[in-house]
């Protein structure tokens, strides 16, 4: 395989090797294609789970946000919050109870 590179980085590849950071040029590029395939894979996992994120219901992604929220909030919502939604939202006077 023969891989052309950048002036500037085959400067610095070999710069490496003979600072003995590697012992030679393959070993220099055996370690930066295994980083670069690390990081793919990576990548790769990341979009998996976010796509699986993305797949759950939207009741289950509500349930795991609200998840954390104390019972002592919810207690604080009225009691009439869904029948008299437009008045807590938009200030519309309150609907007689049904």
């Amino acid at each position: 395989m023969t891989i052309h590179l950048p002036k500037e980085v085959e400067t610095d590849i070999l710069a490496a090797v003979r600072s003995g950071r590697f012992p030679s040029v393959d070993a220099a590029m055996t370690e930066a294609a295994s980083l670069l395939l690390q990081q793919l894979a990576e990548a790769a996992a990341t979009a998996t789970s976010s796509a699986a994120h993305q797949q759950k219901p939207i009741w289950d992604r509500i349930l795991e946000r609200t998840a954390s929220i104390p019972d002592e909030e919810w207690d604080k919502l009225p009691t009439d919050l869904a029948e008299q939604h437009d008045h807590y939202i938009y200030g519309t006077p309150k609907r007689p109870p049904a």
